[in-house]
């Protein structure tokens, strides 16, 4: 999906663990790992076998590390692209949670400006 992401234009950024980009083997036929295919690898810092937890009387680990780092990855990336927003004068439409007290469509006209841009090009 990189690849052809990339022969479309589009940028490739990607979150996956260098550690295991350096120790395993590759698996696509053209030799070549997403890190290799990405404009931007970003280091989850989780080891290969992804699971954390040991425990008696299992012999393997459990618990993904990836998956908490890669929201932990990925809100870190909204907050930052929401700031550089803000600092050029564009004020980015963002969810809120019911418990906040704004309009109770307020979600939902975030969806349909998505909608608008995404299926008009507004």
């Amino acid at each position: 999906m990189a690849i052809e992401a990339k022969k479309c234009g589009a940028t490739v950024v990607s979150v996956s663990s260098l550690l295991n980009y350096r120790q395993a083997a590759a698996k696509h036929s053209t030799g070549k790992k997403l890190p290799d295919v990405s404009d931007i690898a970003i280091d989850n810092c989780i080891p290969p076998e992804d699971a954390l937890v040991a425990s008696e009387g299992i012999p393997e680990k459990f618990a993904a590390g990836s998956t908490v780092a890669s929201v932990s990855i990925a809100m870190t990336l909204v907050a930052e692209v929401g700031r550089l927003l803000l600092k050029e004068g564009i004020r980015p439409s963002t969810f809120v949670s019911p418990n906040v007290g704004l309009s109770p469509d307020h979600n939902e006209q975030v969806f349909k400006e998505y909608m608008r841009n995404v299926f008009h090009g507004q």
